[in-house]
């Protein structure tokens, strides 16, 4: 229900200002969480005081101890489930409801419902992935984000490489989501060659996307990326 009526929200979208981040080994990036629905991505592989990986909710944003993400909602998608579904987490007054073990990894995307009139700044911090990195692309929707730390133009850019659709002769399509107007932004792919209509722009580092897949395989979404030239 939830994804039928925020995809029933079509509209324009606005750019926002670019987030800061590096582009050394270990980076950061700062993600903006406008009040209402946002769409979050992490492009850093995140670690725990041990060094090693963890890009659980409870280590992206914290533990959440003195309940500053009360009532907050986190929804991860699950497109491999029958039927696909959402996995929700909510900030309590002292922690995460189902222990804030959802991740948030590089490719992966997540609905996050800032319930509050404040915005609210979030800064990861991680090791930037390198390529050739891929992201599985499954029939149907698929809520995603490149890989890596990148914004912009996903079509004519030499980092994203999403040169046509997933779904040859196919007409996929891509909604970005514009958390100022609480709208979506379409893309659509078809045609010969199969290309999209209009370059489509994810528009901020952090920022996640919806994938409409029209096939019935699973493919693949491949980004060849180096820090250092």
């Amino acid at each position: 229900m939830l994804l039928s009526a925020l995809l029933g929200a079509l509209g324009s979208v606005s750019v926002h200002a670019q987030n800061v981040y590096s582009l050394n080994a270990v980076g950061y990036i700062n993600v903006t969480l406008s009040p209402g629905f946002n769409i979050v991505a992490c492009p850093l592989w995140a670690t725990d005081g041990n060094g090693a990986i963890d890009n659980t909710i409870t280590n992206l944003f914290g533990p959440n101890t003195n309940g500053q993400y009360k009532k907050w909602q986190i929804y991860n998608w699950n497109p491999t489930a029958v039927p696909p579904t959402f996995v929700q987490e909510s900030g309590g007054a002292n922690g995460w409801a189902n222990g804030g073990t959802n991740t948030v990894n590089p490719g992966q995307a997540v609905w996050i419902q800032n319930p509050s009139n404040i915005t609210t700044t979030v800064t990861f911090v991680g090791t930037v992935p390198t390529g050739p990195v891929t992201n599985l692309v499954f029939p149907g929707y698929n809520l995603i984000s490149t890989i890596v730390p990148a914004s912009g133009d996903m079509l004519t850019n030499s980092i994203m490489l999403l040169t046509n659709s997933l779904t040859p002769t196919k007409k996929d399509q891509i909604y970005t989501w514009n958390p100022l107007a609480s709208n979506f932004v379409q893309y659509s792919a078809g045609g010969s060659p199969v290309a999209w209509s209009v370059d489509p722009i994810l528009p901020s580092v952090g920022a996640g996307f919806w994938y409409e897949s029209q096939s019935t395989a699973t493919n693949s979404w491949v980004e060849d990326y180096t820090v250092n030239p």
